[in-house]
């Protein structure tokens, strides 16, 4: 049974089986979190679950993607099921694209723009590396409890200004910005989506963060204690940098095959030139002589083609990508947090027990723990689209070498015919 706005509910007469399942999700194309906004002091899930009682029905059951929510629902004794986040999911929250300008900009000193689109707010403006790195700042201020991924270097020392560097940099800056206009918090800050649709994305430094702007929340016995908090998070970080090796170890091997593959298609593309080369006929040439030429030049097409042809995007290898960058952010997260976390319980402890500071510093720390279990869940979603793609890298890869066999067999029929048909 679903429940839109306030339910209506028949009889109560047979219900005593009946189970309720409240559908509340935290994102809105309208109005941010309507499902906890008042009215009449009375949030929206809360009409819901009211309803609910009020026609006798007991077992009911609140469906939540967001934390506040669940908190809400918490709050009023009800069992709560928080929905696991999905790599589905984040991606239709957002397609964000980054271009860059052909034209580079700058009297003297050059630089570079991309143009970012967003589908989900339907704007396309111009921005320069240097706004990425202010969006950058203000959110690793706003929320240092989330894993904001780090932005990819503005130069090198070597080859910074080459076509290949900043297409890597590009890519790495769509890579970033898709993450966080995806994530479930941080697409929602006034902040990325002033950078995503105004003209000007001047962003000022943030006074406040994360936990002063969200606020207290009142914990429920319903709710883990922060001990068990604690212990799922040392799990979580243990098993994710388990999974941030392995993809790590598996990206370098495939890394270094489609290197070994460039590297072949380069020396495919210097035997195309070399067989042209031999190709090119002479006034002396006998006929044995035009046929072998004939046959150089019809292999130097082969090969010329297969290279042209063998340009592709990857796709799961850019979900690795991805999924590394989040795996890094997280365990950058979980590093600062070790630290913090452990400074924040001594100073608790060393200060009286229910004074006001003491009681804020363990809802702090309690906050800090709820984000970091959440980030662990995008962080698996990640994590685990780049793992079931395998297969579709493993079958892009074995076509590649596929088509190159058959380019040195199909180089093989066509020069041994022609020096075959012409041997006396």
């Amino acid at each position: 049974m679903k429940f839109e706005q306030e339910p209506r509910v028949a009889q109560t007469v047979g219900l005593q089986n009946t189970a309720v399942l409240i559908l509340a999700r935290g994102g809105s194309k309208g109005v941010r979190l309507k499902n906890i906004q008042t009215v009449g002091g009375i949030s929206l899930v809360g009409r819901s679950i009211l309803n609910a009682r009020n026609a006798n029905l007991e077992d009911i059951t609140v469906s939540t993607d967001h934390p506040l929510i669940a908190l809400e629902a918490l709050k009023l004794t009800m069992r709560t099921v928080i929905e696991e986040v999905t790599y589905e999911d984040l991606e239709n929250t957002d397609v964000i694209s980054v271009e860059l300008v052909p034209e580079r900009k700058g009297l003297i000193l050059k630089h570079c723009e991309y143009y970012v689109s967003s589908r989900r707010h339907g704007t396309t403006v111009t921005r320069r590396y240097n706004e990425f790195a202010q969006l950058y700042d203000v959110l690793h201020a706003k929320y240092p409890y989330r894993a904001v991924c780090c932005l990819p270097p503005k130069r090198v020392v070597v080859g910074g200004g080459s076509p290949l560097f900043l297409q890597r940099r590009r890519a790495a800056l769509q890579r970033w910005l898709s993450i966080v206009a995806r994530h479930p918090v941080l697409a929602h800050d006034a902040d990325v989506r002033t950078f995503l649709c105004e003209i000007s994305s001047k962003l000022d430094k943030p006074k406040h963060d994360e936990f002063v702007l969200a606020g207290t929340q009142e914990n429920s016995a319903s709710e883990m204690s922060t001990d068990e908090m604690q212990d799922v998070f040392s799990m979580e970080q243990e098993q994710l940098r388990l999974v941030h090796l392995g993809l790590g170890r598996l990206f370098k091997i495939f890394e270094k095959v489609e290197s070994r593959c460039e590297t072949e298609r380069a020396d495919i593309r210097e035997l195309g030139a070399a067989l042209s080369a031999l190709s090119t006929p002479a006034n002396i040439d006998t006929e044995r002589w035009t046929h072998m030429r004939d046959s150089l030049k019809a292999a130097a097409e082969l090969a010329t083609e297969m290279v042209e042809a063998d340009i592709y995007e990857d796709d799961a290898m850019e979900r690795m990508l991805v999924s590394l960058d989040c795996l890094t952010a997280y365990r950058s997260l979980c590093s600062r947090l070790s630290r913090g976390l452990h400074a924040e319980r001594a100073a608790a402890a060393a200060s009286a027990v229910h004074s006001p500071a003491s009681s804020l510093l363990r809802a702090r720390h309690r906050y800090a723990l709820k984000c970091a279990l959440e980030e662990a869940r995008i962080c698996r979603a990640y994590a685990l689209s780049a793992l079931e793609l395998l297969p579709e890298l493993l079958k892009s890869q074995g076509a590649a070498h596929a088509r190159v066999s058959k380019l040195w067999s199909e180089l093989h029929d066509a020069l041994r015919q022609t020096h075959g048909n012409t041997r006396p």
